[in-house]
């Protein structure tokens, strides 16, 4: 028996199931041989028929008006949370914190290495004088405008530099998501860019962080300590 076959299956509800993330995740699940798609929502009646302990944890993509039921069952029944849906409002996001006093909760507005990388350098901009336009595309039916993405992006600048800071948006055709920050003063123009070729970018970060998070005490999990691993675990 090799290695691979020795490993726990990892049972996976997932709410947002209809959504372009969420038939994303159901794609790459098929694929992988650790995981597996017990569960799945995309109405609230869906929930009924979830049996917990047939589950380990649950990925939410969803949206604000539904992100409420997903969480409240992973905390009814102490499951792993993923989530990475956008356009929360501050009470949600203060019932996130909440519920990680109870279960592992795991959020960011992006899940790609490469915004996380991006976070971190302009995190360490030092020049008051620097002047910044951030600009933040995405596909025409992405609703929430700015993006969570481009809204955690500019969270990481120094405070200092908030007052600099434009932020332009656009909504058009089939972007999965461009971020681009260019950076000036009178002596240089320094330009940072992210784009995502597809959406499994951000399903293979959901998926890591799920199995990060399972058997970890409760708590509240970011990017910065999924990436400080250095080594992720295999998918498939």
């Amino acid at each position: 028996m090799n290695s691979k076959s020795k490993k726990k299956i990892i049972h996976i509800a997932l709410s947002g199931a209809n959504g372009r993330m969420g038939i994303s995740l159901q794609n790459l699940i098929k694929k992988s041989p650790q995981l597996k798609l017990t569960a799945k929502a995309h109405r609230k009646s869906c929930f009924k028929y979830w049996q917990d302990k047939t589950i380990d944890g649950v990925i939410d993509f969803s949206a604000p008006s539904f992100f409420n039921f997903s969480l409240d069952w992973a905390i009814q029944y102490k499951k792993a949370f993923v989530s990475g849906t956008t356009a929360l409002n501050s009470q949600q996001k203060e019932n996130l914190k909440k519920a990680s006093k109870k279960i592992p909760v795991f959020y960011s507005e992006n899940m790609s290495p490469g915004i996380f990388l991006m976070s971190q350098w302009i995190h360490k901009l030092f020049n008051p004088e620097l002047q910044i336009l951030l600009e933040d595309i995405h596909h025409k039916n992405k609703k929430d405008k700015p993006s969570g993405t481009a809204l955690k992006l500019k969270d990481n600048l120094p405070a200092f530099l908030h007052k600099n800071l434009k932020i332009k948006s656009y909504r058009q055709g089939k972007e999965f998501g461009l971020h681009r920050l260019t950076i000036k003063n009178k002596e240089e123009v320094l330009i940072l860019e992210h784009i995502a070729l597809n959406r499994d970018l951000f399903s293979k970060g959901a998926l890591h962080a799920l199995i990060f998070i399972l058997g970890k005490k409760k708590g509240f999990y970011d990017l910065s300590l999924l990436y400080r691993q250095k080594k992720l675990s295999p998918l498939f």
